[in-house]
């Protein structure tokens, strides 16, 4: 096994998630599964999952709210960097700022 990967078993016994949950975020293409010999979570992949799993346990919002929230929450990202982007040459050129 990848030092990087997790297996897919493993992260469904480890979260005490369906199967049947991380296979429609997969189908979504919210979460990426790697497929070679066995099933892989890559380790980048598990904050986001980790997210994921709050949302629909905790909060009980299915998959397709979960791709709405996370693309929203990916454009407000997207929205601050371009805000501090123009903060910082505004301040270039107006230093009193």
């Amino acid at each position: 096994m990848s030092e990087n990967r997790i297996l897919y078993s493993e992260c469904i016994r480890i979260y005490e998630v369906e199967e049947s949950f991380i296979e429609s975020l997969h189908d979504s293409g919210l979460i990426h599964v790697v497929e070679e010999d066995e099933r892989f979570i890559e380790f980048e992949e598990l904050a986001d999952l980790e997210q994921f799993v709050r949302w629909r346990y905790e909060m009980d919002i299915n998959v397709e709210g979960i791709e709405a929230l996370h693309h929203m929450l990916g454009r407000v990202r997207s929205l601050q960097s371009e805000i501090d982007r123009l903060r910082n040459e505004l301040r270039f050129y107006r230093p009193e700022m």
